[in-house]
């Protein structure tokens, strides 16, 4: 991935829906265009926005910056840039509600340790510390807030200060469109957490009834599989409906489908969010 050499963002008074954010760990304001969410910030912010401009490290002409804003405001994909540290630098919107659930998170000057558990900070600081180390993307697949989200992290080269970025660019691995894109010879790893949102409920045994179940096999090939009895893979399955709420097989189904779980992920450790 190409990004431009040095954009150049300008944001006037006429353009309320632009929102300028400062950041310590930039040389001069960071300006994107992301909705101001209450008349207060856009009482406090307006009077910043006369002709302020941010050098974005990575373009030079205005194709540059056309081929950022399509990335960054592409709907569905969520694009993030971190440092070495796992400074928050910038996050639009997508990337906000996957990893939040809402976009309404003031992120500047903090690091994904302040919004996420240590074991996922942990895991993606020594992801992003091997890209930048070797130079070269990698993809990981995880599964946070009950969502499947693929994220490829991209090495920024960068020819300014601050140096040892990284682009991530994350989706839900549902977005067919986007799988067609993604290199055969990308790195790819799984993640040994996961937070599986709702399902949070449900205990490790009743996680693995459910993803065989919901993978379309019978009662009595579940119990085979998990050496246990029928009525007992049936109490599992009454107890899951009860927990989720969940209104027949058709139902189960989907949400397993619609998480890409599979058997292995009964398997991951769960992440501690408390």
């Amino acid at each position: 991935m190409n990004l431009p050499q040095s954009v150049t963002i300008i944001v006037s008074e006429d353009r309320p829906s632009w929102t300028m954010r400062r950041f310590p760990y930039f040389h001069e304001p960071f300006v994107s265009k992301t909705p101001i969410l209450s008349s207060n910030s856009i009482a406090s912010k307006t009077k910043h926005l006369k002709k302020e401009q941010r050098r974005f490290d990575s373009g030079e002409s205005s194709l540059s910056l056309a081929a950022w804003n399509a990335i960054s405001q592409t709907p569905g994909v969520g694009i993030s840039i971190t440092d070495a540290n796992g400074r928050l630098l910038f996050v639009n919107d997508t990337s906000l509600v996957l990893f939040s659930g809402t976009t309404d998170v003031d992120y500047a000057g903090k690091t994904i340790a302040d919004f996420h558990p240590k074991e996922f900070v942990a895991e993606r600081l020594s992801l992003i510390a091997r890209v930048l180390r070797e130079g070269k993307p990698i993809r990981l697949r995880h599964i946070y807030l009950g969502k499947p989200i693929e994220s490829t992290i991209w090495p920024l080269k960068d020819n300014l200060p601050p140096h040892n970025r990284v682009l991530v660019v994350s989706r839900t691995s549902s977005n067919a469109v986007m799988s067609n894109s993604i290199p055969p010879d990308l790195e790819s790893v799984e993640s040994k957490y996961i937070d599986l949102g709702p399902l949070n409920v449900l205990t490790k045994r009743e996680l693995e009834v459910l993803v065989l179940l919901g993978h379309g096999m019978s009662i009595p090939k579940v119990a085979s599989i998990l050496f246990r009895s029928p009525k007992t893979i049936e109490r599992h399955k009454t107890a899951i409906g009860k927990k989720l709420s969940l209104r027949g097989q058709s139902e189960l189904v989907n949400m397993v489908t619609m998480m890409g779980l599979e058997l292995r992920d009964s398997q991951r450790e769960r992440l501690d969010k408390s």
